[in-house]
């Protein structure tokens, strides 16, 4: 599965926020894609499923050394240092 043309920063952060919303996190009602992922549950096996199903989903491979604390923060880092590898 290629890279859809049209996945921006705001369509990859809704997808992101899905996948942990959705299959990889157990979080409340209050869990939004500026919450903390550290706090929400998100650890190194977490990170590991989450990178697999947004390749799987999106069809973007992300480096492993870009997965830093800073990029891994909030889903709505993560989602930019997603869409950082369409360049």
């Amino acid at each position: 599965m290629s890279a859809a043309p049209d996945w921006n920063p705001a369509t990859l952060t809704q997808r992101v926020f899905e996948i942990l919303r959705d299959e990889i996190l157990d979080v409340s009602e209050g869990f939004t894609p500026q919450s903390n992922l550290v706090d929400a549950g998100l650890d190194s096996l977490a990170v590991t499923q989450l990178m697999l199903s947004i390749e799987e989903s999106t069809g973007i491979w992300v480096d492993e050394s870009l997965l830093t604390p800073e990029n891994l923060e909030t889903t709505a880092t993560l989602a930019l240092c997603v869409h950082s590898q369409l360049d």
